[in-house]
């Protein structure tokens, strides 16, 4: 299958999910339903989260900052590797940024090669500093954050009153979690729009889009607002941006591109081209100070 057709496909079973308000998930060839969370719930679930950190900390539990701090005094962490984490995760956002402004295949081959081993390093930081904060107040809130988010979003009926036998939570979880975030994806928002058949709708309804999926403040589901949300920032972009012809039609693309000012076109270039040139000449890695250059 071509990755244009399963992008489509995708994009039709995203918009699908999101405008009925649910998703099936399947466990052990059993189906169960994942109610999608209301914008209201959301906001509720995270004020309960930072009203469990108060109380943990009130109790005695040490913030992450203080595990940070004390495991910094004992050496099995150090500012530096934070500062690496921080680092790293700006050079991400910039690769991004600049892998968008190269159309040259091969260069953009390049680059994602070196946004992956970023993301792998980052990756490996992460996890040595969360085995740090497992313990902290925010770590014990965040459980009982997706506790909550569980009990209200899955089921094993269509009417949401069921919920799943307790042998099956762990397992669903992971299953539940992943659905989740590829709904909360930019990308597959965007395409889901776009390629799914919602954006044509919403342009004709722009002044009153939440008439588009019958729903109000009260009932919109968090992927609905983000749906909404995203297509007018589309659309918005290509009204009042001039998109290059080659990427028009990648909701993406369209999105992260930058019409550059007037007199900048050559700057922006230049920075490209340096970038390139370094990636050559460093065996295809940057580093940060490479993007303020």
């Amino acid at each position: 299958m071509k990755k244009n057709q399963k992008k489509s496909d995708t994009a039709s079973t995203d918009l699908f999910d999101i405008v009925k308000g649910f998703s099936i998930l399947s466990l052990e060839k059993k189906t169960f339903f994942f109610k999608h969370p209301l914008f209201l719930d959301i906001i509720e679930v995270e004020a309960q989260q930072e009203i469990d950190i108060k109380k943990s900390i009130s109790s005695g539990i040490s913030s992450s900052e203080e595990l940070i701090e004390s495991a910094i005094k004992n050496g099995s962490w150090s500012i530096e590797q934070d500062d690496k984490l921080k680092s790293l995760e700006w050079m991400i956002k910039k690769s991004h940024s600049s892998l968008a402004k190269i159309s040259d295949p091969t260069q953009r081959k390049v680059f994602n090669l070196q946004i992956k081993n970023q993301e792998k390093e980052i990756s490996e930081l992460r996890k040595k500093r969360s085995q740090i904060t497992n313990y902290s107040a925010e770590h014990l809130a965040e459980v009982k954050r997706v506790k909550r988010t569980f009990d209200k979003c899955v089921f094993t009926d269509r009417d949401f009153t069921s919920p799943p036998d307790e042998t099956k939570r762990r397992s669903l979880t992971m299953i539940l979690f992943s659905r989740y975030n590829e709904l909360l994806s930019q990308e597959r928002i965007l395409n889901a729009s776009y390629h799914g058949g919602f954006f044509d709708l919403f342009v004709t309804q722009e002044q009153n889009s939440l008439k588009i999926l019958d729903t109000n403040i009260h009932k919109i589901t968090q992927f609905q607002k983000a749906l909404i949300s995203l297509s007018n920032a589309l659309f918005n972009k290509m009204k009042n941006t001039s998109i290059p012809e080659e990427i028009y039609g990648d909701p993406v693309k369209m999105m992260e591109y930058e019409e550059s000012k007037q007199g900048e076109h050559k700057k922006v270039s230049h920075g490209i081209d340096d970038l390139k040139q370094k990636l050559k000449s460093r065996d295809g890695n940057l580093k940060a100070e490479d993007f303020l250059s």
